[in-house]
């Protein structure tokens, strides 16, 4: 599975930042209003910037783990990107417009 995200920040090694290793990591504003820090796969380190649309590998880190790999790997061209955001957007703002059904009531019992 896969998410996508807008880069709000990059963090990386050398921008007064000290770290142990040189990986570099982003904050991600996903379609669904999270706010996520994920690391950036070592190919893009270099040219992921803000504003950029990215898509998230959200699959498992293996068959057996349900921990997920959260690593961005693909920065999309800004006219993809903004289409696909939009209309990420759109069916997300649908849903939650959309009135949730409620559990029925239970009536309430007197104690006497």
């Amino acid at each position: 599975m896969y998410h996508i995200g807008m880069v709000q920040h990059v963090i990386s090694p050398g921008k007064g930042i000290v770290g142990s290793d040189a990986s570099v990591q982003a904050v991600v504003k996903m379609w669904d209003a999270n706010l996520l820090i994920l690391g950036v796969d070592r190919k893009l380190a270099k040219i992921v910037k803000k504003g950029d649309y990215v898509l998230a590998d959200y699959t498992p880190l293996s068959d057996n783990s349900p921990n997920r790999k959260l690593l961005l790997i693909k920065i999309l061209p800004v006219d993809a990107g903004s289409r696909i955001w939009a209309e990420f957007q759109d069916e997300y703002d649908r849903r939650r417009a959309k009135p949730q059904p409620q559990p029925p009531q239970q009536p309430l019992r007197y104690i006497r």
